[in-house]
């Protein structure tokens, strides 16, 4: 279970990029095999059909908390490499190059890991893709527009 939980929102939090690393986020999303709109739409806390900034913000911490394996407050790729000894990885998994990814979009002050803080409120390119209107709300009608556009892959 955490295994599924784990690719997607890594994908989520690293569709925070542009460019070539944004596309590196879209091959995680696929990875995980789950519908980028449904990353946004399980934060949906409330369940009022409204994805806002704040229940995007609460999901990355609580997934935060699971990527952590060793509880020091920091991602790093031990954290990911633990991830991939405690399941049976798929063909052409790579725990070391799913954190090179998150961490050249996350790690904004360059230390080589990824803190709570950078992970919680780091840039959310799927979200502000999927804001059309820009009210910092997801709503129904938005979230069925990214399920219908094209997917961008390499």
């Amino acid at each position: 279970m955490r295994w599924i939980l784990f690719l997607p929102m890594v994908a989520l939090c690293t569709t925070a990029c542009a460019g070539g690393t944004l596309r590196a986020a879209d091959t995680l999303a696929t990875a995980g095999r789950r519908d980028p709109a449904q990353l946004l739409q399980d934060a949906d806390t409330d369940h009022d059909g409204k994805i806002t900034r704040a229940e995007l913000s609460q999901a990355r911490d609580r997934m935060f908390s699971r990527l952590d394996r060793n509880g020091d407050g920091y991602l790093t790729q031990d954290d990911f490499q633990r991830q991939l000894l405690s399941r049976r990885a798929g063909a052409g998994s790579n725990g070391g190059d799913r954190f090179a990814s998150m961490k050249a979009v996350m790690d904004k002050d360059g230390d080589g890991r990824v803190g709570r803080d950078e992970f919680v409120n780091g840039p959310a390119r799927l979200f502000d893709r999927a804001d059309t209107n820009h009210d910092g709300t997801v709503d129904a009608t938005e979230l069925a527009a990214l399920r219908a556009a094209p997917h961008a892959g390499p």
